[in-house]
């Protein structure tokens, strides 16, 4: 076995909170009425994906996160935790990311494993990533060592394995942990916890985590696209990875995982199989984060 070593975050209606001082920066929570955040997210689009009533919006600098609401893709409802649009990983131009969120947080609650998806902030693709608890029988392996026939399919191939991240600076609270891949931070004089339905959740702080990424050969990188209003012949063979696609690869992710906890055969798969397997690009098929 080779090792390397190296939440919930809805605010009830009703417990609003005009502002909460970390040091230098303020970030301010307002109620998440669509005429709030119409707005503050400036888009239509992402306006429609945000599901439901209530909840909160809160702002700091380039980074909204909204919380209360759930998320919809294209092929699905996501019980979002906390979603979060961050200005310095959103795509330029015009394409099918348009009013796609920049992180989800959410509970799979199959699996009972935290799930995010997450932009890459320099070139703009998404990547899925699943908590496992210490208990687990793959926590700490390295995503190159996973044998491949242990039942693992998913896009690429994993790309990430590494325990939660460190929390966020106190003065920069928002702006990290719009990137930071661990299971949402529970911070009293914000978040209010919620309890949870299944007694499977990672509430470890040291939880592990794997993830795969979307900007492998055969895939569009938004800011690879971006430049000319003529796309050349290699971008037109590619395809974006959109928010509906990485939410359906990440909870297969974790349904496989949780049947490797268990002992159990991997689920089959109702859908096309994802692409995976070495990439030409990249000489290993590892991705980067």
């Amino acid at each position: 076995m080779a090792k390397t070593t190296k939440s919930k975050a809805l605010v009830p209606a009703g417990q609003r909170k005009t502002s909460v001082m970390r040091k230098a920066a303020t970030v301010a929570v307002a109620p998440a009425t669509d005429g709030t955040l119409l707005p503050i997210l400036g888009s239509d689009l992402a306006l429609a994906k945000l599901i439901g009533d209530g909840g909160d919006v809160m702002r700091e600098g380039g980074v909204v996160l909204v919380t209360g609401r759930a998320y919809a893709t294209r092929a699905c409802v996501v019980p979002a935790e906390e979603i979060f649009y961050d200005q310095a990983a959103r795509p330029d131009g015009k394409g099918p990311w348009l009013g796609e969120a920049d992180k989800i947080s959410w509970r799979d609650e199959a699996s009972g494993y935290d799930c995010i998806i997450l932009r890459d902030t320099e070139d703009g693709f998404l990547s899925g990533y699943v908590g496992i608890p210490h208990d687990h029988p793959l926590w700490g392996w390295d995503n190159g060592a996973v044998p491949s026939d242990i039942g693992i399919e998913v896009h690429g191939g994993l790309t990430y394995s590494r325990l939660c991240e460190e929390g966020p600076s106190p003065a920069r609270r928002l702006a990290v942990e719009a990137r930071r891949i661990c299971h949402v931070t529970l911070r009293p004089a914000v978040y209010h916890r919620v309890t949870h339905a299944t007694d499977h959740r990672v509430e470890d702080p040291h939880a592990w985590w794997f993830g795969f990424s979307c900007d492998h050969a055969y895939d569009l990188i938004p800011r690879h696209a971006q430049g000319s209003s003529r796309p050349k012949s290699s971008e037109l063979a590619r395809t974006y990875r959109d928010d509906a696609y990485v939410v359906r690869e990440t909870v297969a992710l974790a349904a496989q995982l949780r049947a490797i906890a268990e002992g159990d055969a991997a689920p089959q798969r109702d859908d096309q199989p994802p692409p995976i397997g070495l990439d030409p690009s990249r000489g290993g098929g590892r991705g980067r984060l």
